[in-house]
């Protein structure tokens, strides 16, 4: 038995060690990155598309503006833990009027950290805005090339 375990332990790092050497030859040759320089595959893909989008980012090195922009990000897992739920409203045969109307929708979104990603990212020209009275969030164009980050 001994001998099966350390054929497939030796087996898997050996293909294992092909993979990424392919991966490694073909990240150097499209990018002249090396991928064993990296901590993360992330990290590695987020510098390929500064070398090749020739993409220029902005210094944030206002302390107070950064500060801004690292309290608003979020990341983690998003579930509901609800296994039960009663809609209540005009469409249900078990419309109660005295309760509170209630709609239930069902979403399968999947993909959303690659979503996100696919978003224009800020990278420059950041500033602060001096009135937040003179903000009309209906003027903002979702698919504009400026953004907003509010707080």
């Amino acid at each position: 038995m001994r001998d099966y375990h350390d054929l497939y332990l030796e087996t898997d790092v050996l293909l294992l060690a092909d993979v990424f050497e392919n991966f490694r030859r073909t990240c150097l040759e499209s990018y002249k990155l090396d991928p064993a320089h990296y901590v993360s595959a992330p990290s590695l893909s987020w510098d390929a598309f500064l070398k090749k989008s020739g993409e220029e980012i902005e210094l944030v090195s206002d302390m107070d503006m950064f500060q801004f922009f690292e309290k608003g990000m979020r990341g983690g897992i998003s579930y509901i833990a609800h296994r039960h739920s009663t809609a209540n409203n005009k469409y249900m045969e078990t419309y109660d009027e005295s309760s509170e109307n209630k709609y239930l929708m069902y979403l399968d979104a999947n993909n959303l950290y690659g979503w996100a990603m696919s978003q224009p990212l800020p990278n420059g020209e950041f500033e602060w805005v001096e009135n937040v009275d003179d903000i009309n969030i209906d003027d903002y164009l979702e698919d504009s090339n400026r953004g907003m980050v509010l707080e």
